[in-house]
């Protein structure tokens, strides 16, 4: 099925001129009405309420698309969201954007396509999931956009992320700066730029002490309990020397802990552990999680101040700098 977006780029117009057209608005020229009126034609597009209502804006409704919208850290990021929306009498409308048929190139722009048509005067993309193609393809013709923990340089100012490789490189210094030099790392997910990111500052962190980290004291994870448990697993089964473990995300880190000490290791005293988020239970762990605070939902509270502005001709301060940093709690032992 067409949406406006496919009129628009048929067309070579913005997605507003075709809003124009469609309500027969007179700010549009001749040239420009025949150009929409083809497309329209071509496409076999019929215009929806949606379509209707996007040059007056009446929606009162931000979308989010996601593929990081599971678990307590992020469930509190979109609670911050929604109470920033309902405090400025917006609604908020929610998509999981997990891509799952591969063979269908359009699928993720189908799912954004689908919030729009559902009635949405801007869009949150939540993560990296969605390529920057894409994103940059939406953005010509629904320019009512921010990236949430992404980057794509061209429309800098609509990105709202921080430096994942710096705090991973703080994550990795804390550990030597402790005395540590025999340290393994269960990654988060190299599927996504920041999981790699994250684990690139770890790696430099070690490369500037002068640390070696051989590829088997390394486990690729993917943030999730599970992957938590099977890397520790994983490296006590190669019967690896190690003092000290740095997990991608906190939900990695304590099932670290938890399987560490049924194994009969101690944290610290035995192992360190040192996370990445600065989950609501790091400090509830035993012992307490040492961890890398990311300032998630100062972005996403910045994100969409961003879009309020740009939708409704608000005022809102809207902050671009996110600084990471590095909480000590217990789980860290000094050997110095």
């Amino acid at each position: 099925m067409a949406t406006i977006i496919d009129v628009a780029k048929l067309a070579g117009v913005g997605i507003g001129s075709v809003s124009r057209v469609i309500n027969g608005k007179d700010s549009v020229s001749d040239k420009t009405k025949l150009k929409v009126n083809k497309a329209i034609k071509a496409l076999n597009y019929k215009p929806n309420q949606s379509a209707r209502s996007l040059v007056s804006k009446k929606f009162n409704t931000i979308g989010i698309w996601g593929t990081e919208l599971a678990g307590t850290f992020n469930s509190q990021t979109l609670r911050v969201i929604d109470h920033e929306l309902i405090t400025h009498e917006k609604h908020c409308l929610v998509t999981n954007g997990d891509i799952s048929n591969l063979e269908n190139p359009r699928e993720a722009i189908d799912s954004v396509n689908d919030l729009i048509r559902k009635g949405c005067d801007g869009i949150i993309f939540w993560g990296t999931d969605i390529t920057h193609f894409d994103i940059a393809y939406v953005e010509k013709y629904f320019p009512n956009i921010v990236l949430l923990n992404n980057r794509i340089e061209k429309f800098d100012q609509k990105c709202f992320y921080f430096n994942h490789y710096k705090a991973g490189y703080i994550a990795g210094q804390h550990l030597v700066d402790n005395g540590h030099k025999s340290i393994a790392c269960i990654t988060g997910d190299f599927q996504t730029e920041d999981g790699r990111k994250r684990h690139e500052g770890f790696l430099d962190s070690m490369k500037d002490n002068n640390i070696t980290v051989p590829s088997e004291f390394i486990i690729e994870g993917d943030y999730s309990f599970i992957k938590g448990q099977e890397g520790v697993m994983a490296l006590l089964k190669r019967n690896l020397d190690f003092t000290a473990l740095f997990c991608g995300n906190d939900q990695s880190a304590m099932s670290a802990i938890a399987t560490l000490t049924s194994n009969g290791f101690n944290v610290p005293d035995d192992i360190s552990i040192v996370g990445y988020d600065d989950n609501d239970i790091a400090p509830f762990t035993s012992p307490p999680l040492s961890t890398i605070r990311v300032p998630f939902d100062d972005m996403a509270l910045a994100a969409v101040r961003y879009l309020l502005n740009t939708c409704y001709d608000l005022q809102l301060s809207v902050e671009h700098n996110f600084p990471v940093e590095l909480i000590e709690r217990k789980s860290v032992r000094n050997l110095t």
